[in-house]
């Protein structure tokens, strides 16, 4: 009986695996309305909690089941509340909302067991990083190909916006998408032996990175200029210290400048112009320093929010003409909206008023917990010596928590929570190995 539990184990840990491979198909799928993409992540969940049922019976194997246990309960109180006292209430989009949520925190605790079990093959990094270098090449060739074809999706609806992200539902999440996998971009090109195989894998970072560009957002020009700076300054005392990885840093020093020069002329130059008064070609006629930073600092403000602190506002209003139920439960999709639902885009709050005050205590728990022993294991193991790949993995994570955080579409979206799940699975597998052998030098 053992035997056959470790084989199906096995099984679903390798379609868990291969389960990554998916993702920009899945995304694909759903952007032109195939509903395979739901019902695939559904049938995920449901493997999820079979995989956890059927794994060895230690002490965080019994925590995991009683806490996905317990938020199954909490959510059903959650919508039989709102059933009850909201007074526009669109059952489809709540049960989507609810599944939606459930997934980041379900799959985030599915592939901390799972990466824990892979990481005992001696490989185990370098098919994760591969198989997220071949998802962003993948989307980035997408793009193209929407782009060249004249069929891709505007990333912004104001036209003085440029950007698209091609067949992909939605330009912000894509960004956070690629601004996470970006990073694992680097890393895969940097573990490579050869100067040969990393110069043949440059042009692939090039095409993403002119993805990143192409689709408008400041969250994924950002990610190009952090995860490429942040690199090169934790290379550079290696050459100092052993005359290598010169080559690294050279690379990566000419796609930053590469990046920097180019940004004019792209989606996102033109809407930073827009957005922040830059003006990249004309210098003439500008306004003093002081009028500059007088008009552009409330205007910085509202841009970096977008726009979400009024309905922020209204949100706030609403929790506080909410009963005690909804306090403590959550307003549910859109909070007491009395036109159209709309979600506040940034996802910590909008788990705080979608599912109150005990809905956002049980949600963030697998990431106060995970997150605390990550960093205990970091500071016990891996404080005395910068770790190239716990810094790139981190900023990953780093990225996905912060877009969440200010720009939203992180959480609330199976298609780009299920990275950071990976992302967070992955660093809380580095930072438990008590020896950096295994790691790159």
């Amino acid at each position: 009986m053992n035997l056959a539990l470790q084989k199906h184990r096995n099984s679903l840990e390798k379609l868990f695996i291969y389960f990554i491979l998916l993702q920009p198909a899945l995304d694909i799928l759903a952007y032109f309305n195939i509903p395979i993409s739901i019902i695939l992540r559904v049938v995920a969940m449901g493997m999820g909690f079979i995989y956890i049922l059927i794994l060895p019976g230690d002490k965080e194997r019994k925590v995991a089941l009683i806490y996905i246990i317990t938020l199954s309960l909490f959510m059903v109180i959650h919508f039989t509340n709102n059933l009850r006292v909201k007074e526009q209430f669109m059952m489809s989009l709540e049960i989507t909302y609810i599944i939606k949520s459930v997934f980041f925190v379900e799959l985030l605790i599915v592939y901390v067991f799972v990466i824990r079990s892979f990481s005992l093959k001696g490989n185990w990094q370098r098919i994760i990083q591969l198989y997220i270098f071949i998802n962003m090449v993948s989307i980035a060739a997408v793009m193209l190909l929407a782009g060249l074809s004249d069929t891709a999706k505007r990333s912004y609806g104001a036209l003085a916006k440029e950007g698209h992200s091609g067949w992909f539902f939605s330009g912000n999440e894509l960004s956070v998408i690629l601004g996470m996998g970006f990073s694992m971009m680097v890393l895969y090109m940097i573990n490579q032996k050869s100067r040969l195989k990393k110069a043949q894998l440059l042009p692939f970072i090039g095409l993403v990175i002119w993805a990143m560009l192409t689709i408008g957002t400041k969250v994924s020009f950002g990610s190009i200029i952090i995860v490429l700076g942040i690199s090169i300054l934790v290379l550079i005392p290696k050459i100092v210290r052993n005359k290598k990885d010169w080559f690294n840093v050279i690379t990566l020093s000419a796609l930053l400048a590469a990046t920097i020069l180019i940004t004019p002329s792209t989606s996102i130059g033109n809407n930073l112009s827009f957005s922040f008064g830059i003006d990249f070609t004309n210098q003439e006629n500008r306004p003093s320093a002081m009028e500059e930073d007088h008009e552009n600092e409330g205007q910085l403000q509202q841009n970096l929010l977008s726009g979400r602190s009024d309905f922020l506002n209204n949100i706030k209003k609403q929790y506080r003409e909410a009963p005690l139920s909804q306090k403590l439960f959550g307003m549910g999709f859109g909070s007491n909206y009395v036109v159209s639902p709309k979600l506040i885009e940034m996802d910590f709050l909008d788990w705080y008023y979608n599912f109150g005050l005990i809905g956002f205590v049980l949600l963030m728990l697998p990431l106060i917990y995970i997150g605390y022993h990550i960093l205990i294991n970091i500071f016990n193991y891996h404080l005395k010596k910068i770790n190239l790949v716990i810094v790139l993995v981190g900023l990953s994570v780093s990225l996905g928590l912060g877009s969440a955080m200010i720009a939203g579409h992180v959480l609330s979206s199976p298609a780009s929570s299920i990275y950071l799940g990976i992302f967070i699975a992955y660093l809380f597998a580095l930072a438990k190995q008590q020896r950096s052998s295994y790691i790159k030098k």
